[in-house]
């Protein structure tokens, strides 16, 4: 069995490590850390797609300039 979880490290807690205990009881696992790709799960979710959509038409057409702050980028 394989599995992929994406999870803020936040969320990070010694009842996550339980739950991986149980879904691989007595094995040994390999846990490879990187940053995820925000860009999947922004397109899998229709009101993160519009509003992207939305912004890159607006950009293209030079009617609205995009600008974030720096929180706003995570």
């Amino acid at each position: 069995m394989e599995t992929t979880i994406k999870i803020n490290t936040d969320s990070l807690t010694p009842e996550f490590i339980e739950g991986i205990k149980k879904l691989f009881p007595h094995k040994t696992v390999e846990i490879t850390i990187q940053p995820a790709d925000e860009t999947e799960y922004i397109l899998s979710n229709p009101a993160f797609s519009q509003v992207l959509q939305d912004r890159i038409a607006e950009y293209e057409t030079k009617k609205q300039v995009i600008s974030l702050k720096d929180n706003e980028l995570l």
